[in-house]
């Protein structure tokens, strides 16, 4: 696959995979706390962040097998998402989102800085600034319908 449709292909698959976090974070400040979908729609939000937050890891995970030499402190590292975003899933909701949230950001900052160092192409980090951002702001308004 050519660089280019590899490109919009990535950041059509992101677009997508962000629409879960906007749907339920909106949907759950749309219905509030006292709707008795809440706490499964809370549950999906907090789930599916975990399984994104891992997904991430995985990628650090495979990027750094795929450089010379290959750096055993980055793969130690790139397991960090997955353990955090299980360990979240054990604490109370609003605990839980404020993780993910700031490893989400975390982990956005860390992409963005290793691929503008020259890890990957540069067109990667702008698509993780991008995301960073989305997650973000969909933890934002998970954590105003919590409160």
């Amino acid at each position: 696959m050519k660089p280019e449709p590899l490109k919009k292909t990535a950041w059509n698959l992101a677009l997508l995979g962000f629409l879960p976090f906007a749907a339920l974070s909106i949907a759950m400040l749309v219905l509030g706390p006292q709707h008795p979908l809440f706490d499964v729609l809370s549950d999906a939000f907090r789930l599916y962040g975990a399984v994104i937050l891992s997904f991430l890891g995985g990628i650090r995970w495979g990027l750094a097998l795929n450089t010379e030499p290959a750096s055993p402190r980055t793969i130690a590292i790139s397991v960090v998402p997955a353990i955090i975003g299980w360990l979240a899933i054990f604490i109370p909701p609003v605990f839980s989102v404020g993780v993910l949230l700031l490893s989400f950001c975390a982990q956005g900052a860390w992409d963005s800085t290793a691929f503008h160092a020259g890890k990957g192409p540069i067109w990667f980090a702008r698509l993780r600034i991008v995301l960073t951002l989305l997650v973000a702001g969909a933890h934002v308004v998970a954590l105003l319908a919590l409160k």
